[in-house]
């Protein structure tokens, strides 16, 4: 496997608070990484500084053979986002467009996609996930579950080598869970290269292929679920996984 991620010295400053701390990361085409940790550790900042919606206070990230994209540097900055999707925890669809207009803006403006080409593609992703009868239809017409479903696909229209989640199933209610999730394994079975923030511990035992435990602004440890869930080597991992499972 290749990398496809590579972060080093990673900071994320507001004024004087440092909430990312010269964070070190690689992460492997095809792996599914799964960051847990107490809320307000810094984790959702951290992945929002990986497709620059933060712009990092310094340090570098780099997308596959990339050249090493800087803080301060915007026009490398926003070319993450070409080769990095989001799916964000509020769905973040656009109320007054179409689910078919949601899904095929980006592809036409960004990627100058043919609008026959990007409809074609748009109706394909959501008849993967049960909802392209659902396609003239507008964000409010949807259940929370579905809205999450269409935030993925959408994601999925711009072609990413990397796909990150920031707690995607966290507005949703329990039973619309699982569909969410569901998606997202059958992604990670199809080897798609994925970060998930999430606090979801069924999950991240179940697909992750390393668990990274953040907290205070810094990775305090990263192992495959099998050895973080029932040997943490870190005292902190210990304190807040006895918490959160318990």
């Amino acid at each position: 496997m290749s990398t496809i991620l590579t972060v080093r010295g990673l900071h994320k400053r507001f004024g004087e608070n440092e909430v990312v701390k010269n964070v070190d990361l690689d992460v492997e085409e095809g792996e599914v990484l799964v960051i847990i940790g107490p809320s307000g550790s810094g984790k959702s900042t951290f992945i929002r500084c990986l497709n620059s919606l933060e712009e990092p206070s310094a340090g570098t990230v780099v997308i596959g053979n990339g050249a090493a994209t800087r803080a301060g540097d915007r026009r490398a900055l926003g070319k993450l986002r070409e080769e990095v999707g989001m799916v964000f925890q509020d769905y973040t669809l656009f109320p007054h467009m179409t689910i078919l207009a949601n899904m095929t803006l980006a592809p036409i403006k960004l990627k100058r996609m043919s609008k026959a080409d990007a409809h074609s593609n748009a109706l394909a992703l959501l008849d993967r996930v049960g909802l392209k009868h659902k396609a003239n239809g507008y964000p409010a017409e949807l259940s929370g579950g579905q809205q999450q479903r269409v935030a993925i696909v959408r994601a999925l229209a711009m072609r990413p080598r990397l796909l990150l989640f920031d707690e995607p199933t966290s507005a949703l209610d329990p039973e619309t869970v699982g569909e969410v999730l569901k998606v997202i394994k059958e992604l990670a079975s199809e080897g798609m290269t994925m970060i998930v923030v999430t606090h979801e511990m069924g999950f991240a035992r179940e697909v992750a292929d390393r668990v990274v435990f953040f907290d205070g602004g810094r990775i305090v440890e990263v192992a495959p679920p099998a050895e973080l869930f029932s040997a943490p080597q870190h005292q902190r991992t210990r304190q807040f996984l006895t918490s959160v499972l318990r």
